[in-house]
């Protein structure tokens, strides 16, 4: 998914999201919402391509809980038209079903991202 996410093979993308997938925007985004769906994801995802020229996200670690994946991320960032980059830490949860994601949850720390899958059923 990080691999084909950085090289925005939208096909491969899509070939892994379960239709009924649900993205969650981190609680620190000024309009977080819930994009349902392959088209959620990928307008989800979107809104960095059109934001940044570069976007990598460095998957740092693999921790299984339950049903869901926790996944520290290394995001590297580029902006269009900037020789500047960011880099920050962000967690992405992912709930797999089948074998296809059937959800994924971004947080801003390791902390956030355990508590929360720790309260789900």
């Amino acid at each position: 998914m990080y691999e084909a996410f950085a090289r925005r093979d939208l096909e491969t993308l899509v070939s892994q999201l379960d239709p009924r997938m649900k993205v969650y925007d981190r609680s620190v985004h000024p309009e977080a919402s819930v994009h349902q769906g392959p088209e959620g994801f990928l307008r989800f995802a979107q809104t960095d391509w059109d934001a940044f020229d570069q976007v990598i996200y460095e998957p740092q670690d693999f921790v299984p809980y339950g049903d869901y994946v926790v996944v520290p991320i290394k995001q590297r960032v580029r902006g269009k038209g900037s020789a500047l980059g960011v880099e920050e830490g962000i967690v992405n949860v992912w709930k797999l079903r089948e074998g296809r994601c059937v959800e994924l949850r971004n947080y801003s720390t390791i902390g956030e991202a355990l508590k929360a899958v720790a309260a789900r059923p």
